[in-house]
């Protein structure tokens, strides 16, 4: 971009502020609100200083513009008003103006036929081109009119073209179109004028060579054939046609009066397999059931290799008796790697010629060529299909067609806000049409000899179309490779992309084009969308949210929810509830390439850190607001700003929802071989702990801390190694596997002997101290719990003490010194109620409940056994601890005599129990409910 003032040329600035000029200079004359300029500049990754940034580039601006004003003005040229800015009409020019209006000149002289004024008009507006459109612009804007501009050029080139020729200019005519086939190798309209031009220099076979060249051309890269006006120029060449002749304007190949009904479609596909609500659904959209009109517009939309394609076609030819005026068919190129883009005008007058508009008489403006298009559909019944649509606005031009014409478009992007559109999402297929498509590919029998390789190749293949095919393109070159040799290649993460590969066609080519569209994109949320991508690939977990995505990319929420947002619509990403989304299996397969591929492992493992960080504090925060009595191992994770929780109830859905997530990240981090995520992982291990224990997922706490004791181990830590022991034997005594917890516990209690960390120490003879007691080992149990509680009341640890006290209650009972049991209880009651600390209360109860079921006053001990149920049920996040309470309520029940409210109390604790893995109280349920039995049985008396 190069700017003049009067005479001299002069410097308009960085980049952006020579954007925010061309933003005004282009609506030169109207008032340009701040929010629509720094939109223009940045799009939605505008940073918080934009605005700062905007006043910068307008102080600029006018320092350039008004040099003899000084800093303060007053402005005249660049105005200011309370909303925005507004550069005077007057004050400047632009050559694309100019060129606008040259081309408007000339449309008015071709109209009149006046060839020398039409050509002379195009001439003086083409040569005011120096270079590419706006050349290093940023920001959507010039971006958009980037893309208008050298549109408009092309086809002003088409139009010299065209005028050489029909004034008879062959040669000059020739050599515009040989440079301009070999810019836009793909646009018909030059190839046709190409082919004239060499006729009419006699070099027919060249001409006729032309055709097949592009006929090869367009199969290779659209799939499709030659258009109408192209085939009908071969044929009027190839028989050498009078009509031919050098004369200024060649007679049409189509007469004003002939009626053409196209028949464009691709071939009906011979292996089509499912869909069938889909295809039932498309047909009552495009040819209702009761006669009446078709809807306007249906898109069909979907992740790469869904199969968009192949269902339109196929959607196509079941209407096509509907549509007795024809179906045109165009590739919109939205997704071709290499190729740009159809723009308006390419796409309106292929759909024009293809009508039987004569090429010379499709006007040049996309707005002239659009009401032209709507003129000739009206009355008629035609159907469109526009396949692989970049998105709405490449197909705005045909929205609002004539009632009775059915428009069909297929696209990797959203049309959910397009006007007047219903739109089918297409995702995967079921499992049982995915094996039967396999069937169809390799042979029914191949796949009957192993149905069960055959659905798990399904599902390994995503259960998407493209992948299916190349999974069994790869069975096919390999007749004897049998179905589960193919899947143990594709279970392997690293290669399976790999193996989804067959020539040119390759899942992960489908998907780095659509990867590859965000990323080159003008516009900064579809490369934050690209980037987003990216990251995704670096993390290994189910699912995830928008504050996931912010921690991976470390930008702000919002920024990321836009992120997340436009990898929906790009239908790389399937939203779920809650704010949640999932990448498919292949896409997330891809992401992890990408990650590999584009950053460097420090990256990788600083947004894996970060998202550690996430979740670390998060935990906390929740376990604060449901029990801020349990207490956590100190760690620092990284710095980030937890969720957003409020209260207890929030807190306990959110560690629910995102549990799979969590342990999945802990995991991946524990595995790592950085001894900084390794330990990361192992301490979100543990912040997780008391969370997996309130909601009974013990089993997840015991494959969690094992490998946490790898982690202790293998970076020669200590302090994991013992937290990891004990939180391992907490696990595993909750699934009733006491021997070998106590084993784990032990080792705790010596480690912590040996560092000297006193409260470490005495919360791990606390739990010794349990495990002990369930092994009915009471008097070593006494001997920790006594030590436990003298160094809690030592050191001054309330929750110490009365976790101590819990113990030495327990043995004391054990061994049958009742009162004492009583006065520990007692004692941890009147503590817990001070504190007001549920859990410990709840045990307090329980503890003396016990006590009165062992002196024969099981209703004493019902009525504690039930406040204690309250109390548990009040604090919803434990759950888990109820088979206890449960259980022994339903045995002083029993004793009681009142056999049905016993039966109930028992059942519940053996489905309770059953759900959270608690194998004691499964087992203790089972023996009452025989008692209970048997109770029932006995004769009065």
């Amino acid at each position: 971009m190069t700017a003049w003032l009067t005479d001299r040329q002069v410097n308009p600035g960085p980049p952006l502020q020579r954007a925010a000029l061309w933003v005004l200079a282009a609506q030169a004359g109207h008032l340009v609100t701040k929010d629509r300029l720094i939109d223009a500049l940045w799009g939605a990754a505008a940073p918080k200083t934009a605005e700062q940034s905007l006043y910068t580039y307008v102080a600029g601006l006018r320092r350039l513009l008004e040099p003899e004003r000084g800093r303060r003005g007053p402005f005249t040229l660049l105005t200011q008003s309370a909303n925005g800015y507004s550069l005077a009409r007057d004050a400047c020019r632009t050559d694309a103006e100019d060129f606008e209006q040259r081309l408007a000149e000339a449309r008015r002289f071709q109209a009149k036929q006046d060839l020398p004024a039409w050509l002379r008009e195009l001439e003086a507006g083409l040569g005011l081109w120096a270079g590419p459109a706006l050349g290093g612009l940023p920001g959507p804007f010039c971006e958009a009119e980037r893309a208008r501009l050298e549109s408009m050029r092309l086809t002003a080139r088409e139009d010299h073209a065209d005028a050489l020729l029909r004034l008879g200019r062959h040669q000059e005519s020739l050599d515009a179109l040989t440079a301009l086939t070999a810019e836009a190798p793909l646009r018909e309209r030059p190839r046709e004028l190409l082919m004239l031009a060499l006729y009419r220099c006699g070099r027919q076979a060249e001409a006729l060579e032309v055709f097949h060249d592009t006929r090869r051309l367009l199969a290779e890269h659209l799939g499709v054939d030659p258009g109408e006006p192209l085939r009908r120029a071969y044929e009027l060449i190839l028989h050498a046609d009078p009509s031919l002749g050098a004369s200024p304007s060649p007679t049409p190949v189509a007469a004003p009066e002939e009626v053409v009904r196209p028949r464009q479609l691709p071939r009906d596909p011979q292996v089509f397999v499912g869909r069938t609500d889909t295809v039932v659904r498309l047909r009552a959209l495009l040819a209702p059931w009761d006669g009446g009109e078709p809807q306007a517009v249906v898109a069909v939309t979907g992740t790469a290799g869904a199969g968009k394609s192949t269902l339109a076609v196929r959607a196509a030819h079941t209407v096509s008796d509907h549509y007795p005026d024809g179906q045109l068919y165009l590739n919109m190129l939205g997704a071709t790697p290499g190729v740009g883009r159809l723009n308006s005008l390419d796409l309106l007058g292929r759909l024009l010629r293809g009508l039987g508009v004569r090429p010379e008489a499709v006007p040049s403006d996309p707005d002239e060529a659009a009401a032209m298009l709507r003129d000739r559909l009206a009355g008629r019944h035609t159907l469109i299909v526009l396949d692989d649509a970049s998105g709405p606005d490449q197909v705005r031009p045909l929205l609002g067609l004539p009632s009775g014409n059915g428009l069909l478009v297929t696209s990797r992007e959203s049309f959910a806000a397009a006007d007047d559109c219903v739109q089918l999402v297409l995702g995967r297929m079921q499992r049982s049409e995915s094996v039967a498509m396999l069937a169809k590919l390799v042979g029914a029998e191949r796949v009957a000899a192993d149905p069960a390789a055959a659905a798990e190749l399904a599902d390994l293949c995503g259960r998407l179309p493209l992948a299916l095919r190349l999974a069994a393109a790869r069975l096919t070159e390999n007749r004897h490779m049998p179905l589960s040799e193919l899947n143990s290649r594709l279970r392997d993460e690293r290669r399976a992309l790999h193996e989804l590969e067959s020539g040119d066609l390759a899942v992960r080519a489908s998907l780095q084009l659509s990867h590859d569209v965000l990323a080159g994109s003008g516009h900064e949320l579809d490369r934050a969308a690209a980037a987003a991508l990216c990251h995704l690939g670096v993390l290994r977990t189910p699912d995830a949210t928008a504050d996931v995505v912010a921690a991976l990319l470390d930008v702000r929420l919002d920024a990321a929810e836009r992120a997340v947002a436009r990898l929906v619509r790009a239908n790389l990403a399937e939203p779920g509830e809650r704010g949640r989304f999932r990448l498919h299996d292949l896409v997330r397969l891809f992401a992890m390439e990408l990650a590999e591929r584009r950053l460097s492992e420090h990256e990788r493992d600083d947004a894996l850190d970060r998202v550690l960080g996430l979740y670390g504090t998060t935990v906390r925060l929740a376990m604060k607001l449901i029990d801020p009595h349990r207490v956590l191992p100190p760690y620092e994770f990284a710095e980030r700003e937890p969720f957003t929780l409020t209260d207890g109830a929030q807190a306990s859905a959110w560690l629910e929802r995102e549990r799979p997530n969590a342990l999945a990240a802990a995991a991946q981090a524990m595995a790592s071989c950085n001894p900084s995520l390794a330990s990361s992982g192992a301490h979100l291990g543990f912040s997780f702990h008391w969370s997996l224990e309130f909601t009974g997922h013990h089993r997840d706490a015991v494959i969690l801390h094992r490998q946490a004791i790898e982690v202790g181990d293998r970076l020669g830590e200590p302090e994991i190694f013992a937290l990891a022991n004990g939180y391992l034997a907490l696990g595993l005594a909750h699934t009733g596997r006491y021997e070998e917890a106590l084993v784990h516990q032990r080792a705790e209690v010596a480690l912590r002997r040996a560092s000297g960390a006193t409260f470490s120490r005495m919360r791990a003879l606390g739990n010794l101290a349990n495990m002990l007691n369930a092994l009915k080992r009471y008097d070593e149990a006494l001997s920790s719990a006594r030590e436990q509680l003298r160094i809690a009341r030592k050191i001054g640890a309330a929750v110490g003490e009365r976790h101590a006290l819990l113990g030495v209650g327990a043995a004391q009972l054990g061994l049958g010194n009742v009162a004492a049991a009583m006065a520990a209880y007692t004692e941890l009651n009147a503590l817990a109620t001070e504190a007001g600390d549920t859990l410990h209360l709840s045990d307090a109860l329980i503890g003396m409940a016990d006590v009165h079921l062992r002196q024969d006053d099981p209703r004493s001990g019902a009525m504690l056994y039930e406040e204690a149920l309250v109390l548990m049920r009040e604090n919803r996040s434990s759950r888990a601890m109820e088979p206890r309470c449960l259980g022994r309520l339903g045995q002083a029940e029993r004793l009681m005599g009142r056999f049905d409210r016993a039966g109930a109390y028992l059942l519940e604790t053996l489905a309770v129990a059953e759900k959270y893995g608690a194998a004691f109280w499964v087992g203790f349920a089972r023996e009452e409910l025989a008692l209970l039995d048997g109770g029932r049985a006995a004769p009065d008396g």
